[in-house]
């Protein structure tokens, strides 16, 4: 009875799996399909679709400015995850599991009231969209997300060597910069590959707060809902294997840094 219970338990992950994935399969068929027509049967193997990819200027402003978007983004959330991160796991800090709290809000809520609350902030601020708008409202949403990556790897990290670089006359900024920043550098790491990753493929919020500024995520989505093109297809393809990749290489960073 109990390996009927897991052999039935098994095949639903399967089909669930199946559900989730088969989308991005049909994605990756087509685009290598020598057709402007999505439907079988197939006409044949191609690279066209992805040869328009690279030569279509519109395309390639969205994706440079969604680098001038993930950049900055991964940067200031794992720089402001980091600080957060410190702040929960070594200092004594007074309500510490209402920070815990703030910190994971933006987790917590739907991107759409937060999006729709950004917007409304920045008109009463009298602010103007712009890649620096897109910029802040995506820290804001990644931040629980570093904070967690680098608070796992800190919590990891033997107190006793901070302890014993105490002892040994050091301030607590020499021994965060010569004890505690090496040991946490792979959670740093990992945790702006996550960042860029979240920040690149970033719709919701995105689309509220980008004003003229659309990056890739957006164009790829607006062009979506006017014209199916087998090159989309190619660009959503590229667009999961980079993504697959960066978070592949951040988790292999964060688990080299727990051995």
């Amino acid at each position: 009875m109990k390996g009927r219970a897991t052999s039935i338990a098994t095949a639903w992950v399967w089909l669930v799996y199946i559900f989730m994935y088969l989308p991005v399969a049909m994605i990756a068929i087509f685009s290598f399909n020598n057709s402007e027509i999505i439907a079988f049967p197939l006409q044949g193997f191609t690279l066209q679709w992805y040869d328009e990819t690279f030569t279509d200027l519109r395309l390639l402003g969205g994706l440079k400015l969604t680098f001038l978007v993930a950049i900055p983004t991964a940067l200031f959330s794992t720089v402001l995850g980091a600080m957060a991160a410190l702040a929960l796991t070594r200092f004594p800090i007074k309500r510490r599991m209402l920070l815990l709290v703030v910190i994971l809000l933006p987790f917590l809520i739907p991107k759409l009231i937060l999006a729709v609350a950004q917007l409304i902030l920045l008109s009463d601020l009298g602010i103007d969209r712009s890649i620096w708008t897109i910029i802040a409202g995506q820290t804001v949403i990644i931040l629980p997300f570093t904070t967690l990556v680098n608070a796992s790897v800190l919590m990891r990290i033997d107190s006793r060597l901070e302890e014993a670089a105490f002892d040994l006359g050091a301030s607590h900024f020499s021994a965060f910069r010569r004890v505690t920043l090496p040991l946490m550098k792979n959670g740093l790491m990992a945790s702006w590959f996550i960042a860029f990753v979240l920040s690149s493929a970033e719709y919701v919020l995105t689309s509220f707060l980008s004003g003229r500024a659309q990056p890739l995520s957006i164009l790829v989505a607006s062009d979506f809902r006017f014209n199916i093109s087998p090159a989309l297809d190619a660009i959503a393809l590229m667009l999961v294997v980079a993504n697959i990749a960066l978070i592949g290489l951040g988790e292999f960073i964060r688990l080299r840094s727990q051995k």
